[in-house]
C-alpha cells in the first residue's frame, strides 16, 4: 500500500474529537466545532434514531410527543421512600435532538442573577448574563406574531428585537387569543399582587408572563436543527450506543461502541449524553465510585465518589378545576401550545421561614436574589377536557428549588439494562414548605372572585382536600412527578474534594486527560427554571473554551457563532 494510501486509511479510521449525545448540549458543541475555522474532524454520535419523520416535530403534539418509545429513554425511578415509595417516570430524550424533541416547548433564557452566580462559583466569566446574552442572540430565530391592537401589549410588550432573529433555533411568540379566559387567568394573578412580566428577554422571571415556543408555524424547533448545513468534516453517527470510553496511560484517545466498533480520535472524546446518560458510561469506563466499581465486577480506571451524585430535578404536581362558563369571554379551545400564563414567583412567606433560615448561607444568598424565583405555576385556560369534569382550569405548579440530592447508578455492564436513578423530592424542610406554601396560594388565587373555578357544590374538582398543610403534602406525596430537568450528577468544581466535583472549570473530568463532560450533568445547582436554554449554552460555551485551547479560530461565516 502506498504512504498515500495508507495516510487514506488512517484518516478515515480517525477523528479529531468524538462528541457523545446528540441532545442541545451535544448538538450545540459538535456544530460550533465542526464550522470553527480550522474545520477539525468531528464525530457525534447519538444512541438513537435521527427522528427524521415529520410527524415528530408536530408543535401541537407537545403533551403527547414524549410517549414514543423511539424518542423517549422510558426510565423510572427507584422507589422514593418520601413519596408513598412511588416510582415516576424519569423522561429524558432519545435521537437527534435529545429532551428538546420531546420537551414542553417552554423558551426560558434564565434568570440574570443566577447565570452571574454560576460565574460566580466557578470562576468563570463566560457563564455572566452580560456573556450569555450575546449566545442566545446568535443561537435565537425569533419570530414575533402578536399583532398591534389585539389587546396583548399589556400582557407581552416587547417587540422582535427582544432576541436573535437570525439563528439556527425558530422561536415563536405565544399564539394565544387575547380576548379568551387565558388573559382572565393572568388579570387574576395580576389582582393578587403578582406584577405582569412583558419582556422576559432580559432575564427577570418573577411574575406572571407569555413565553416564546421553541419552534415555528406549527413545527417544533430541536437541537438537530444546529447541524443543518453543517460541513462535511462533522460526521453524525445515529443508532450508535456507546459502551465504554477507552483509556490507555490516563488519556482517553476513543470508544467502544455496542456493535463492536472503535472510533478514534486525536484531540478529545466529550459526554453529552445528559444528566443520566454521562455518568453511566463514565462507570462502565471504570471512572466513579470505588465501591460501586468493584461490586460490579468494573476494574478501576479513575476513583471519584462524586460521579453519579448530587442528582437534583425539579418536581410538580397537576391541579384541575371544573370551571364556570362566561358568555362574555370565550373559552380558550386551541390546543395546549397555544398559550399558557405562567408564573415564576417569589413566596415572600417561605423565605422567612425557619425552614429557609436553616439552609446553607451560599443557597439562602442565592434564592434571595431578586430575579430568582421560587416556586412556578403554568396555568393552562380550559383547554384540557376530563371524562365527568368537562372543560377545566389546569394549574401545574412547581418546585424549583428542592434540596434533595440523589443518584444514578449501574444495575449491570449491559447498556440496554436501564440505570437505578434515585432522585429525592420532599425530604427537606425546605421543599415542604415552599410546596405548602405555593399550594396554598395557588389555591387563594382559585378561589378569587374572578376566577374561573366552578362554585357549584356538586362541582368536581382535583386538587388537594383542603389547605392544611397535612392534605397539602399528602396530595403532593400520591401526585408529583419529576419535571424532566435533571443536573449535577458530574458536578462542575475546583477541586474533586472539596467541591464535590467531577469536572474542573473547563467542563474536563478529574483525573483523566482528553475526555470532558458536557450537558446538564455539570451544572453547580439547579436552576430556578425550566433547563433547555441552559444545555444550548453549556454546548456553546465548551465550543468556544475547545476553540480557544486548540487554536481552532472562529469562522465568522458560519451559520451559529
Amino acid at each position: 500500500m502506498s504512504h498515500r494510501a495508507l495516510d487514506m486509511a488512517v484518516e478515515s479510521e480517525f477523528c479529531d474529537f468524538i462528541v457523545v449525545g446528540g441532545g442541545a448540549a451535544g448538538c450545540a458543541l459538535a456544530s460550533g466545532l465542526a464550522r470553527s475555522k480550522c474545520r477539525p474532524r468531528v464525530s457525534l454520535l447519538e444512541a438513537g434514531s435521527a427522528n427524521s419523520d415529520p410527524a415528530l416535530r408536530d408543535l401541537n403534539n407537545t403533551f403527547t410527543q414524549y410517549n414514543s418509545n423511539s424518542q423517549n429513554w422510558g426510565y423510572k425511578s427507584a422507589p422514593m421512600p418520601h413519596v408513598n415509595n412511588r416510582e415516576i417516570c424519569m423522561d429524558t430524550g432519545k435521537g437527534l435532538g435529545g429532551s428538546t424533541a420531546i420537551n414542553f416547548a417552554c423558551w426560558v433564557r434564565g434568570p440574570r442573577e443566577e447565570w452571574d452566580e454560576i460565574a460566580r462559583v466557578t470562576g468563570d466569566d463566560c457563564w455572566k448574563w452580560e456573556n450569555v446574552e450575546p449566545r442566545f442572540r446568535r443561537l435565537e430565530n425569533y419570530h414575533h406574531l402578536i399583532k398591534p391592537g389585539v389587546g396583548a401589549e399589556r400582557y407581552c410588550s416587547h417587540g422582535p428585537d427582544a432576541y436573535g432573529v437570525s439563528g439556527p433555533l425558530h422561536l415563536t411568540s405565544q399564539t394565544t387569543r387575547w380576548d379568551t379566559d387565558m388573559i382572565q387567568t393572568a388579570d387574576v394573578w395580576e389582582a393578587c399582587g403578582y406584577p405582569l412580566i412583558t419582556d422576559m428577554s432580559v432575564g427577570n422571571y418573577v411574575g406572571i408572563l407569555f413565553g416564546p415556543l421553541s419552534g415555528h408555524q406549527g413545527v417544533r424547533s430541536t437541537a438537530a436543527d444546529l447541524l443543518r448545513g453543517a460541513p462535511p468534516n462533522l460526521k453524525i453517527e445515529t443508532d450508535s450506543v456507546v459502551r465504554k470510553i477507552l483509556v490507555a496511560d490516563g488519556k482517553a484517545f476513543g470508544v467502544e461502541l455496542t456493535n463492536g466498533k472503535v472510533l478514534k480520535c486525536g484531540k478529545e472524546v466529550i459526554l453529552s449524553a445528559g444528566t443520566l446518560s454521562s455518568p453511566q458510561i463514565l462507570m462502565r469506563s471504570g471512572i466513579g465510585p470505588a465501591h460501586h466499581l468493584i461490586e460490579l465486577g468494573i476494574p478501576i480506571v479513575y476513583a471519584n465518589e462524586n460521579i453519579g451524585q448530587n442528582l437534583r430535578d425539579h418536581c410538580h404536581v397537576q391541579m384541575h378545576f371544573s370551571v364556570n362558563t362566561n358568555p362574555r369571554i370565550p373559552l380558550y379551545d386551541g390546543p395546549p401550545t397555544g398559550g399558557a400564563a405562567m408564573g415564576f414567583l417569589k413566596n415572600q412567606s417561605a423565605l422567612s421561614s425557619p425552614e429557609f433560615h436553616s439552609l446553607h448561607e451560599s443557597e439562602r444568598q442565592r434564592l434571595s436574589l431578586q430575579t430568582v424565583p421560587t416556586f412556578e405555576v403554568h396555568h393552562f385556560a380550559p383547554a384540557v377536557r376530563l371524562e365527568g369534569m368537562g372543560p377545566t382550569s389546569m394549574m401545574n405548579i412547581f418546585l424549583l428549588n428542592g434540596q434533595g440530592l440523589g443518584e444514578v447508578k449501574l444495575q449491570s455492564l449491559d447498556p440496554e439494562t436501564p440505570p437505578i436513578i434515585r432522585p429525592i423530592f420532599l425530604e427537606s424542610e425546605w421543599d415542604k414548605r415552599i410546596v405548602i406554601e405555593s399550594t396554598q396560594e395557588a389555591l387563594r388565587i382559585m378561589d378569587h372572585s374572578a376566577a374561573s373555578k366552578s362554585r357549584d357544590p356538586k362541582a368536581v374538582h382535583i386538587c388537594p382536600k383542603t389547605n392544611s398543610e397535612e392534605d397539602i403534602l399528602d396530595f403532593w406525596r400520591e401526585n408529583l412527578t419529576s419535571t424532566w430537568h435533571m443536573t449535577g450528577t458530574c458536578r462542575i468544581g475546583h477541586t474533586q474534594d472539596e467541591d464535590g466535583a467531577c469536572v474542573d472549570p473547563d467542563f474536563r473530568v478529574y483525573g483523566i486527560q482528553n475526555l470532558r463532560v458536557v450537558d446538564l450533568s455539570v451544572l453547580p445547582f439547579l436552576p430556578s427554571v425550566h433547563t433547555q436554554s441552559y444545555a444550548y449554552q453549556v454546548g456553546m460555551i465548551a465550543a468556544e473554551k475547545l476553540e480557544r485551547q486548540y487554536g481552532l479560530g472562529t469562522d465568522v461565516s458560519r451559520s451559529m457563532l
